[in-house]
């Protein structure tokens, strides 16, 4: 089931980034009178799911949930159709347009994922406002289990910047570390300490996808099936030690279990101020049925924003949101093979999408999303928006138009290299899945 509701979730959001994007597109050329000859929700290789004809255009949804697409009449695209390119150009086929009107059209489904990521962001602000842990209310600190430790964190640390800049929000400590590396600032007592962020630091957080600065707060059983519900654990229980060890943080609880395969596990429990143990035979595969669920309330605040507060904050989040991949590439590229795990292509992002449907995480992931597409399709590569956005651009520079013979050689390289991202980005994806 959970499988289920994460594809569900992934297959909607790409349908509604899909569509606005190759909406934009469409309109624009539509716009300047270009006829559009098909308009599809992912692609149809070989087959659709489903199409009609409506006018002069073919709507379908295709089975392989990679993108979509429009084709236009007179273009060199991905279609590669170069017998329509011999005849002579018609007043509707995209290249007897001006070139400013061409550019437009390029641009426009790209404009319109930035557009669209702007008012997910916006409205998120206006009406949920934004959550986030403040570090000045970690009066316990953070998690420190041995990757902390290695790093040279001690029990009550409380993480308070990165190179000399202090954050409020644990967030912006966690992506400033990441991102910028250098040095840890950290509050131990009354005195500042300053911690090197080294590679294998930087290895550590990128392996606890965003939780390496955990508040230390109760841990709790969120969800609970299989043998641990057998055997009598129930959800709300706090977990305060396995085999009689205390527990610091939910990496202690999973690291114990795996460690004890085909052993009895004892759990203490606090359930609702009764004191519980209960011993769990730990199976082959070493998974017993136990989901965690944090109580962050007492370490959050909240940040409301009014309706002008929010358009402002929504536009800096989309560029920013922009930005912070960037950067995050830079870090992959700097640990070289020790990250290549961590490059995520659509089978790993739908990982990480949460087991059960949450609308607030998946508006916040599709205006993420759309704003990386975005960005994405401007770079400068031949099959992309971007690549014929840069020709254009050169043809309105130089007043000369590439020839069709030369843009369908560079629309052939732009195709083989991104098959073969493609390819390399699946392959990733799958070996992930199967050794990690």
């Amino acid at each position: 089931m959970e499988i289920l509701i994460k594809a569900a979730q992934m297959i909607l959001i790409l349908s509604i980034i899909v569509v606005l994007h190759e909406g934009g597109h469409y309109a624009a050329a539509k716009l300047f009178k270009t006829k559009v000859e098909r308009f599809f929700l992912f692609f149809d290789v070989k087959f659709a799911l489903w199409k009609k004809k409506i006018g002069e255009t073919v709507y379908g949804i295709g089975w392989l949930p990679l993108g979509g697409y429009v084709k236009i009449a007179g273009m060199i695209d991905e279609s590669m159709d170069t017998e329509q390119m011999k005849q002579p150009a018609q007043p509707w086929e995209f290249r007897s347009k001006p070139a400013w009107q061409r550019l437009i059209i390029m641009l426009a489904g790209i404009i319109v994922n930035l557009v669209l990521a702007m008012i997910i962001f916006s409205a998120i602000s206006f009406f949920r406002g934004e959550s986030y842990v403040n570090v000045n209310k970690l009066t316990q600190g953070i998690v420190v289990d041995s990757a902390q430790l290695a790093m040279g964190m001690k029990a009550g640390d409380v993480p308070i910047g990165v190179n000399g800049v202090h954050y409020q929000k644990l967030n912006d400590i966690s992506k400033r570390a990441l991102i910028d590396g250098g040095e840890l600032h950290v509050k131990r007592g009354s005195e500042e300490v300053k911690l090197p962020i080294t590679e294998d630091v930087l290895v550590s957080m990128l392996e606890q996808k965003g939780m390496f600065f955990w508040p230390n707060v109760p841990i709790r059983v969120d969800t609970v099936f299989s043998i641990a519900q057998e055997k009598g654990i129930r959800k709300g229980d706090q977990i305060l030690s396995l085999n009689g060890k205390p527990i610091n943080g939910w990496s202690s609880v999973t690291e114990t279990i795996a460690a004890s395969a085909n052993q009895t596990l004892t759990f203490e429990l606090d359930r609702n101020g009764e004191n519980k143990i209960i011993e769990i035979p730990v199976p082959a595969e070493a998974k017993i049925g136990i989901g965690p669920g944090f109580d962050l309330s007492s370490v959050t605040d909240t940040q409301e924003f009014g309706l002008a507060e929010s358009i402002v904050r929504g536009i800096k989040l989309t560029f920013a949101t922009v930005t912070d991949q960037v950067q995050s590439f830079g870090v992959l590229w700097k640990l070289k093979g020790k990250a290549t795990k961590y490059v995520s292509g659509p089978i790993g992002i739908a990982n990480q999408l949460p087991p059960t449907w949450d609308w607030g995480f998946f508006w916040s992931f599709t205006a993420l999303l759309s704003a990386w597409l975005a960005f994405v399709n401007l770079l400068p590569i031949p099959g992309l928006d971007g690549g014929h956005a840069m020709f254009t651009l050169y043809e309105m520079i130089t007043g000369h138009k590439p020839g069709d013979k030369f843009m369908e050689v560079m629309q052939i390289i732009g195709f083989i290299f991104l098959v073969g991202l493609m390819v390399f980005i699946f392959g990733n994806d799958i070996v992930n899945l199967i050794y990690n």
